[in-house]
């Protein structure tokens, strides 16, 4: 995968994923496994009733003959007793020793490397108790409640179990592990029936010996090792050990699956107790209801025979990076998302930034290819906005306003910042689709690709951050209200929690992309493996690392939108500011008759009225608009003195600034009322004449005329689909909940609608929307 095909790529990936969940198969054939085709059985499971990804073996005769050779060597070696490694020899630092039972050596190896925790205990011990022990030495205080969700905290999710299965499956097939085409069957069984063994998720060091022993075990029907299932439907009377998500206990007799191991919630494990399953289990999310059964029963449900494995066949599973290789794969896809997201370009029309800044000019004169694109993508995505400047009005010195003549770093710079991240995220994609579709176990390619993907995804993330906090910030944000409230300043805070919520984020990126955890290996295994990957961890920290991205990434573009929806406001008010001085004026001065005159002065107060606009966002409504109104005063006193008005009076100065503040009021809370839908008569504080006063809404999204083409798709999938609405308008009326009694709340939190934009942004909708957007540019 070349670096120039990170976007061109990241579209492929999107489209062949939904290829997949619309009914094209996914055909095994040990070289060309794709991230859209690992993401895709891992994220959509199958039920009872359905299986939305077909999952097939291909049926190249080639691929065949070649595992069959493979097989064909290990089962002669072992006829004519010559001594091979992990079959007639222990393993690693244990390989001196000897056997000529290689299936009592695969069970071995099987028994050993089950040493992983799983939490709580399925099966506990009862202590025989001593009479010589004196009831003091006995436990009779209560259990604590666990820090963390026991189980989740110590098991691998559901979809990590599903994409090794996958990986693993697609790598012995190729004929390097002597294993038999009957094992590969069987693997494929497991997915596409639905069958997913619960794994610890701790205890790998570079291959992943022990994850992969519970696949291996789950396989032949080990007992002790726990499956998820799906539940079938009627139900028959199952054994079923599960037991409730909320239980810290693990023999509770009335326990029940009631839960998908793909939902949000997951059950504790079960309990050594066996219950009916009930006929009636509820659906929860889009899943249909699992049952975490023990592996002989979990596959009696699911309609499989258990496979006894044959010689060097419990090494064949083991000795690989599936797990590895799975989990960096599903974070691989998602951290190339965050870097196509697309949140620059809407950030510069928030900012009223220059589209000139991301010129091709720049990118030639430092050619490096994803500073190139990245740069190229922005001024694209940036085409037809009224927002962001297309050209610089160059002015004469003596007529420059002193304001800042070029944007910030976090908004000039950022191809230059986001440049390496594309290059090193479209390296990282590389290599582990090479690793998916190889055989090998020293897996320090995957975490020198994962750990470039931490620091991007940490740098993409302080890109972030910074443009947001810059928009929210009154000092920096050229004209928005400051924490973008969209009510009265004074009683909207608005958007200062998910600043600060944001600063946390980013913090917490910082730590994990300055860790190294390639770096951190110890000696392992009577120093056999005495220099060892670490892969697994270092995919798990980078996991975390794009779930607080996503976080950040919602964060931030709420907080755009709002941006941008203020900013339409602002249009608006200074679209109306000629008509309300002219009004003005002609209140104060019935004798302003001729049009040439209103004309000339109402254009000598506009410069000051906008920029006193500009630099009041903090104050009250009412004390702001005087102080804009009375900002043109010495603008409108030299005007009138070259333009003198028959009949003026300077002394009705006070009345134009009055009757001028009152208009501003009034057109301000309009405005603000049109946005947020609300009629003037409830805003808090409303005046009587306010009943006489009717506004249309302007629809959910206001400033959608105000975009670019491209950039508008996902400020509108925000503000419609989603219905995640502009902020303000309990402020605006004044029925904040806890402002008085009787209010409801009904309609959530601010952190409801950053989760809302979050869970789009996880199932992929968010990357549905950023294709349509990034469809039909060229060179990317």
């Amino acid at each position: 995968m070349a670096t120039h095909a990170l976007v061109s790529q990241y579209i492929q990936d999107v489209k062949e994923l939904d290829s997949y969940l619309t009914g094209s198969p996914i055909t095994l054939t040990g070289s060309t496994l794709s991230l859209s085709q690992i993401a895709a059985i891992a994220l959509y499971p199958p039920s009872s009733r359905s299986n939305p990804v077909k999952l097939q073996l291909t049926d190249d005769q080639n691929v065949k003959a070649k595992a069959s050779a493979s097989r064909a060597v290990i089962e002669s070696k072992v006829a004519a007793g010559i001594s091979v490694y992990g079959v007639s020899t222990g393993f690693g630092g244990s390989a001196d020793t000897r056997t000529d039972d290689p299936i009592a050596l695969g069970a071995a190896l099987l028994q050993h490397q089950h040493a992983g925790v799983i939490l709580p205990t399925y099966a506990p011990t009862a202590i025989p108790t001593l009479s010589s022990f004196s009831n003091s030495h006995l436990n009779v205080f209560p259990s604590p409640a666990p820090l963390s969700d026991p189980f989740t905290s110590t098991t691998m999710p559901p979809p990590w179990t599903r994409a090794a299965l996958l990986v693993r499956a697609n790598s012995i097939m190729r004929g390097h592990s002597g294993v038999r085409w009957e094992l590969v069957q069987k693997m494929t069984e497991l997915i596409n029936k639905g069958v997913t063994p619960v794994v610890p998720i701790r205890g790998s060091v570079s291959s992943n010996l022990s994850s992969l022993s519970y696949i291996a075990a789950t396989l032949i029907g080990n007992p002790a090792i726990r499956a998820w299932v799906p539940l079938p439907r009627p139900s028959s009377a199952v054994p079923s050990t599960s037991s409730t998500p909320f239980s810290t206990v693990t023999s509770s007799p009335h326990s029940s699956p009631q839960l998908s191991p793909f939902s949000v919630s997951t059950p504790l494990p079960p309990s050594a107790d066996a219950l009916p399953l009930p006929i009636e289990t509820p659906k929860l999310d889009n899943y249909e209801p699992y049952a975490l059964l023990p592996a002989p029963q979990a596959l009696q449900v699911a309609g499989i025979t258990p496979l006894p494995l044959s010689s060097k066949e419990h090494l064949g599973i083991l000795n690989g990076t599936a797990f590895s290789a799975a989990v960096s794969a599903l974070v691989v896809r998602g951290a190339r998302g965050m870097g196509v997201l697309g949140l620059t370009a809407m950030s510069v029309e928030a900012m009223l930034g220059a589209r000139g800044s991301f010129d091709p000019f720049v990118g030639e004169a430092r050619p490096h290819i994803g500073q190139i694109h990245s740069a190229h993508l922005m001024y694209t995505l940036l085409d037809g906005s009224s927002f962001a400047s297309a050209h610089e009005v160059e002015v004469k010195i003596e007529d420059d306003a002193g304001v800042l003549r070029q944007d910030r770093y976090s908004l000039r710079t950022a191809p230059q910042w986001l440049g390496p991240q594309f290059e090193d995220l479209a390296n990282a994609a590389q290599v582990i689709t090479t690793e998916v579709n190889s055989s090998n176990f020293q897996a320090l390619a995957i975490t020198n690709a994962m750990d470039h993907v931490r620091l991007s995804l940490a740098h993409i993330g302080k890109l972030m951050f910074v443009q947001l906090t810059e928009i929210v910030n009154p000092a920096m944000n050229r004209g928005l209200f400051p924490n973008l409230a969209g009510g009265e300043v004074g009683l909207d805070f608005g958007f200062k929690g998910v600043d600060i919520a944001a600063a946390s984020y980013t913090g917490e990126l910082n730590a994990l992309g300055g860790m190294n955890v390639g770096v951190g290996n110890v000696s392992a295994e009577m120093h056999n493996q005495s220099v060892n990957s670490l892969a697994l961890i270092s995919a798990r920290y980078t996991l975390t690392a794009l779930e607080v991205s996503t976080l950040l990434a919602a964060s931030h573009l709420i907080v755009i939108c709002q941006a941008l929806d203020l900013r339409a406001l602002g249009e608006e008010l200074r679209e109306a500011l000629p008509g309300l001085v002219r009004s003005s004026l002609l209140n104060a001065f019935p004798s302003l008759t001729d049009d040439t005159t209103a004309t000339s002065l109402v254009a000598a107060c506009l410069p000051a009225l906008t920029e006193t606009l500009d630099h009041t966002t903090t104050l009250e409504t009412s004390a702001r608009m005087h102080k804009v109104a009375g900002a043109c005063v010495v603008s409108l006193i030299t005007a009138l003195s070259t333009s003198p008005v028959q009949g003026a009076d300077l002394g009705e100065l006070p009345v134009f600034i009055a009757s001028f503040a009152t208009r501003l009021v009034k057109k301000l809370t309009e405005l603000r009322c049109a946005y947020l839908g609300v009629q003037p008569n409830a805003v808090r504080g409303a005046s009587p004449s306010a009943e006489e006063t009717e506004v249309a809404w302007r629809g959910p999204a206001p400033a959608s005329k105000y975009l670019a083409p491209r950039t508008r798709a996902l400020y509108m999938f925000v503000r419609v689909t989603l219905g995640v609405r502009m902020h303000g308008a309990r402020n605006l009326k004044g029925d904040v909940f806890g402002t008085r009694d009787g209010l409801d709340g009904g309609d959530g939190t601010i952190g409801n609608g950053v989760s809302v934009i979050c869970e789009a942004i996880r199932d992929g909708r968010v990357g549905r929307v950023v294709v349509e957007m990034l469809e039909g540019i060229e060179g990317l």
